[in-house]
């Protein structure tokens, strides 16, 4: 897989100025205040994103495109918009054919590679954001029909945050299976958070009574454990719980992650170029000096416009409703550095060496 190259970083803001500018529109004045009070209300509930994407979630291995930054570029980016972490959630095997990896397997040494480059990061001390090392692993049946996460224990214990999430899974819309795969993966020691924990069993209209039935009665014994083993309910973005999930996550007590799942940013804009064909040839190792080209000015406009008001909308829709349902921010995991540190150095009894050093540098502060 070709690298890309490095992406100039132009401040969001003062491209919109510059485009207001140019369009020939008048600078709003009010522009500066609303954007103060709309920051403050978000900085109380969410200070960075836990489930992020790097070009390391692009694995030649798989074939797979999932992301088209650096850890760097993404790093920047998330400083400049006014975050003070991230947590780079890299993608494990195919999420579309997972596969149950070796210690030796080269993608569980990239994740391993991949934890070692955050943590040299963060010595380096040139952002003042700071990282985490992370894994989006697979949930799965294996070959005996066990419920396992596709990331051996031994790799996942050199990680900072163990992000687990359904993808293709057999009978992936049965209660049953549902039940099996979700409390197996509660209880594997090693893992954090449950991503996007309903992305695959949103609701049918063709299904009976009984069946919701026992779907809901899944999920009251999922989120008891949960909160019996301190792991976190991810409220993704990109896929947001049910409304009836949320209410029961509201009220069972358990802890959130708010997150992004920001694999190229390109989900959060109403416009733009779009590039799946040269995606996935780069993806693949097959692009061309054109496909490069063009996937460089994407990644630019991309980095150079901002979030988008979408997602800002879509953020502030969750937190009112987080707030109506009587949670506060210290449920949120990733309202700050130091909760999320708190939570996985001595909720969750995680030792690792970015995470000794993260301790001491925000205890020096």
């Amino acid at each position: 897989m070709r690298e890309l190259p490095s992406v100039p970083y132009i401040d969001p803001q003062e491209e919109a100025h510059k485009k207001r500018e140019q369009a020939g529109l008048p600078q709003r004045e009010d522009e500066a205040g609303e954007q103060r009070e709309l920051t403050q209300y978000i900085d109380k509930w969410w200070q960075g994103d836990a489930h992020s994407h790097s070009t390391r979630s692009t694995r030649e291995e798989t074939g797979q495109y999932e992301g088209l930054y650096r850890p760097q570029e993404i790093m920047e980016y998330y400083q400049r918009i006014g975050l003070r972490f991230v947590a780079f959630a890299e993608h494990a095997s195919d999420t579309h054919h997972p596969k149950q990896l070796s210690v030796e397997d080269s993608i569980s040494q990239s994740l391993v590679s991949g934890a070692e480059e955050i943590e040299g990061i963060n010595r380096e001390g040139n952002f003042d954001i700071i990282a985490f090392s992370s894994v989006e692993a697979n949930i799965m049946f294996d070959d005996d029909g066990k419920a396992i996460v596709d990331v051996p224990d031994e790799i996942l214990a050199k990680l900072d945050l163990v992000v687990a999430s359904r993808h293709a899974i057999a009978n992936e819309k049965e209660p049953s299976a549902i039940r099996e795969s979700l409390l197996a993966t509660v209880r594997n020691g090693y893992v954090d958070v449950i991503g996007h924990p309903d992305r695959y069993t949103r609701k049918d209209k063709e299904k009976s009574p009984e069946y919701w039935e026992e779907y809901w009665g899944v999920w009251q014994e999922i989120l008891a454990e949960m909160v019996a083993q301190n792991k976190a309910f991810e409220i993704n973005l990109n896929c947001q719980p049910s409304r009836k999930l949320l209410e029961m996550a509201a009220n069972s007590g358990v802890r959130f992650s708010l997150d992004l799942d920001a694999h190229d940013f390109n989900q959060y804009k109403s416009s733009g170029t779009e590039v799946s064909g040269e995606k996935k040839k780069w993806a693949a190792g097959d692009a061309s000096d054109a496909d490069i080209d063009i996937l460089n000015q994407y990644r630019i406009e991309r980095m150079t416009s901002g979030p988008g008001v979408r997602i800002i909308v879509r953020l502030i829709k969750v937190l009112k409703k987080l707030e109506s349902l009587g949670v506060t921010p210290d449920r949120v995991i990733n309202s700050s550095p130091e909760n999320l540190l708190n939570f996985l150095t001595t909720v969750r009894g995680k030792t690792t060496s970015n995470l000794e050093f993260l301790k001491e540098k925000l205890g020096s502060k």
